[in-house]
């Protein structure tokens, strides 16, 4: 959920400076900061295709599993704790049966920003083109 949410971040500011979400994510994943998970969620980030691989639902239920275990060892976790009310707030806004990658949706939201899928054939790092 936090790479996720990084990931929308930075997604959103690029296209926000006139970058296409799909050059900035080939960029991304051909650097040394790219990694099979960006690669993975890429499809879905430039298409807007967020045909459930896991849910919010789920998302949220392993960050309470990992914020008590942390409470229990008194373990900061600032940024999974705000990362946290951003999934809460996506299921508030109604997204609780698509993939989380709907935190991009989320993002751009907050930023003004309407999305509209790009329909570019995007290599998923699986060797698959979607």
């Amino acid at each position: 959920g936090v790479v996720t949410q990084a990931m929308a971040e930075i997604t959103v500011l690029a296209e926000r400076g006139g970058i296409s979400r799909h050059a900035f994510l080939e960029f991304l994943n051909n650097s040394i900061m790219g990694s099979s998970f960006s690669r993975y969620k890429s499809p879905a980030f430039v298409n807007l295709d967020f045909t459930p691989t896991f849910t919010p639902v789920l998302l949220r239920k392993d960050f309470d599993l990992g914020m008590a275990a942390a409470r229990d060892l008194n373990v900061a976790m600032p940024v999974a704790a705000l990362c946290t009310e951003l999934v809460v707030s996506a299921l508030g806004a109604g997204y609780d049966k698509e993939d989380f990658a709907v935190l991009l949706v989320e993002q751009a939201r907050r930023a003004g920003l309407v999305l509209e899928p790009e329909n570019v054939a995007v290599d998923d790092g699986l060797g698959v083109a979607t």
